[in-house]
């Protein structure tokens, strides 16, 4: 009898064992111990409804914001890349947020946020990443703080996601594992620009972060005004993501104007102010809208990214109209957008 349990004990023992191996090495299994190699450190942006936090995650990541196109590319590239591999299926992913951060202006905000930042990326990285993605230039002031730390940074490659007119999109500033991918906002303002003239509007109003994707895409604004002979004006939030800030400027920005744009801190607060605008997102009560092809960035980021890692070297990217990357909600074909090259990078 005793002969007996001692022989079904060995037999269980063996059976749990083998169920043990199995789902360990089950693909695209995360275990409590992976540390995670794929990252996207990215914003929430605060809405004017008082949505979660995880509602705000949801679309954050979803398909309708360039963060979300960053997030699915991330998928992409580890389904492409890790899943296929004998060594390395348990390969995670993620995403980071940092804390809030506040100032009285863009100076003391700016500061804040690239702390809290920094931190994020040194977590990311101490989490085991191989890969950091920044899903926009916010972050640029955290990453060139961080980038020439070998000790800690020395081994990930990073994918940051920037406008025209970024520290970061200058060559000489990238280390041997960053990609610096262009999102010409210049040309997402002319669009807007250019819609707006087509819609009937006469005065334009833009309220956004005071930062170099906002500064972008005025520039792209005010050529598509002054060429379709409607008057337009910008009014910068400078003190980050506080509701009465916001609502105070978009007050200001709606005097004399008869549509107002904003762009991913400002598009919910503005749309609940009661005036006629456009959006960034599909949105079926906006006069119209300009919004990313997320299939195509998607796609074009998942190879970008698959690039990075195998070329050691700087390198700048640029996304533009030219890449199918912009769709109108109009019944009529994307206007063809001014060539803005000549313009300081």
């Amino acid at each position: 009898m005793k002969k007996h349990i001692k022989l079904t004990a060995v037999i269980l023992l063996a059976v749990a064992a083998i169920a043990l191996l199995c789902s360990c090495t089950a693909p695209n299994t995360v275990s409590t111990g992976t540390k995670y190699k794929l990252v996207l450190v990215t914003e929430l942006f605060p809405a004017a409804d008082g949505v979660t936090s995880q509602e705000q995650a949801e679309f954050a990541l979803g398909d309708n914001t360039v963060s979300g196109c960053a997030w699915a590319a991330l998928k992409e590239y580890r389904k492409k890349t890790y899943d296929d591999t004998t060594t390395d299926k348990l390969a995670a992913i993620k995403y980071y947020t940092p804390a809030a951060a506040e100032g009285s202006d863009s100076v003391t905000y700016s500061s804040a946020f690239t702390t809290a930042a920094k931190k994020q990326l040194e977590l990311a990285a101490s989490g085991g990443a191989e890969v950091i993605v920044l899903s926009n230039d916010d972050f640029s002031g955290a990453y060139l703080e961080v980038k020439d730390t070998t000790k800690t940074f020395g081994d990930v490659s990073f994918v940051i996601l920037t406008v025209p007119g970024s520290r970061v999109s200058e060559a000489a500033s990238l280390n041997a594992k960053t990609t610096a991918v262009i999102f010409d906002a210049r040309q997402y303002g002319y669009l807007f620009g250019y819609y707006a003239a087509s819609n009937g509007f006469k005065n334009v109003a833009y309220v956004g972060a005071d930062n170099a994707a906002s500064k972008a895409f005025t520039e792209g604004l005010e050529k598509a005004a002054a060429a379709q002979g409607i008057s337009s004006k910008s009014v910068y939030t400078a003190s980050g993501p506080v509701d009465s800030v916001v609502n105070a400027d978009i007050a200001k920005a709606a005097e004399g104007a008869d549509l107002l744009i904003g762009d991913e801190l400002t598009s919910s607060f503005i749309a609940a102010s009661g005036k006629k605008y456009a959006s960034i997102y599909k949105d079926d009560k906006a006069e119209f809208s300009v919004t990313i092809n997320a299939s195509v960035i998607t796609a074009k980021l998942a190879d970008i990214i698959n690039e990075c890692r195998q070329i050691n070297a700087g390198t700048v990217r640029t996304l533009s109209a030219g890449d199918g990357i912009f769709v109108y909600s109009g019944d009529t074909a994307l206007v063809e957008v001014p060539d803005f090259s000549a313009s300081a990078e």
